[in-house]
């Protein structure tokens, strides 16, 4: 028969262990806070969120000028009303020869009649406005014709994403832009 439970003598015991020891895994992540978000796995380089807005600005930097060109069409039609109408021949006629509107488009803004007074304060206002957006006309032109010299900081910096290395950027998307009505 077996040995009785109250005279078998004890297992050696493995060396004393200290309370340090034992919370000695406690202790390292108390030390290194990122461990308990991680776990186990390696921690990230880089942000989640600086990779996304890093992802918009580049999204933002392709898709830019179909989005600014439904803008300033925009107010390329009111401006040039108003400029038809109440202002001077002259920045009328700049204005439809920067190519933001189409010749038949031309056609129908001139023979469209209505109060158009409340656009802009002063025919200056109006003037201004179309001086911006025939600028705005020539800077993609520049921007797709390669003219890396006559650019600004954020068009060399398209120019350099988007048009040196040969990807296709888009200047307008017909569904975008607003439509003349007769």
């Amino acid at each position: 028969m077996g040995d009785s439970l109250f005279q078998r003598k004890p297992p050696a015991k493995k060396a004393a262990t200290s309370p340090y020891d034992l919370i000695a895994g406690e202790i390292e992540h108390l030390k290194n806070r990122p461990l308990a978000r991680y776990g186990t796995q390696p921690r990230r380089r880089m942000s989640l969120w600086l990779v996304t807005v890093a992802g918009c600005a580049l999204a933002w930097l392709y898709l830019m000028d179909p989005i600014l060109h439904s803008w300033y069409r925009g107010e390329a039609i009111s401006d040039y009303l108003y400029l038809h109408n109440y202002g001077t021949g002259k920045d009328a006629d700049e204005l439809a020869a920067s190519g933001i509107l189409r010749p038949d488009e031309i056609v129908t803004l001139n023979r469209q009649h209505g109060s158009y007074q409340d656009s802009y304060a002063t025919p200056q206002a109006a003037a201004r406005q179309a001086q911006t957006i025939i600028a705005y006309v020539a800077s993609v032109r520049q921007l797709h014709a390669g003219a890396y010299g006559n650019l600004d900081t954020l068009g060399r910096v398209r120019y350099s994403l988007f048009i040196r290395p040969g990807l296709y950027v888009p200047t307008s998307w017909d569904w975008l832009d607003p439509h003349i009505r007769e």
